[in-house]
């Protein structure tokens, strides 16, 4: 991790369309989380193309928002794709505004798409520096064109600043 090039950005507010969980990083790594099968119902149920307005139909988005605390507390996860305009939903749908924010954007490595991501935010959770700024609003997962293959991708983590 240390070449990575982590800069900081400003990002729009925009609205995400997809499907939600609430969960803590303690459960998740206590086994009893509830990311693992999210991911697996949104592929099994072909959520991405169940959203409608898409601005980008090249890339997923996946938000960790409405925060209890800090990492160390309960969050929502919402996987989904971002949207022009939210309209009629179906109901197992939901969306959820993103306001505008400046982030650090940290990208991860190549490699296996399960292994990159929590290898990038172990590293995240251990940057003090890192940790006092987040603002704890919203942290972003973008998978654009470089994660198209699950053994070999690369994906950008978008962290909220204060």
């Amino acid at each position: 991790m240390e070449n990575r090039k982590d800069q900081k950005i400003h990002l729009k507010p925009f609205t995400l369309v997809g499907i939600k969980a609430r969960t803590s990083n303690r459960e998740e790594v206590s086994g009893n989380g509830k990311i693992a099968a999210l991911w697996e119902r949104f592929w099994g149920e072909g959520i991405l193309s169940q959203i409608p307005n898409q601005t980008n139909p090249t890339e997923l988005i996946v938000t960790y928002t409405e925060f209890e605390s800090d990492e160390n507390g309960e969050y929502t996860i919402l996987i989904g794709a971002a949207v022009e305009s939210v309209g009629e939903l179906k109901e197992h749908l939901t969306s959820i505004k993103i306001p505008a924010s400046d982030y650090i954007q940290v990208p991860t490595t190549w490699g296996p798409i399960a292994e990159i991501g929590l290898t990038t935010w172990k590293s995240i959770w251990s940057d003090e520096k890192l940790r006092k700024n987040r603002s704890y609003i919203a942290d972003l997962e973008i998978y654009g064109v470089n994660a198209k293959d699950p053994n070999h991708s690369q994906f950008d983590i978008y962290l909220g600043i204060k």
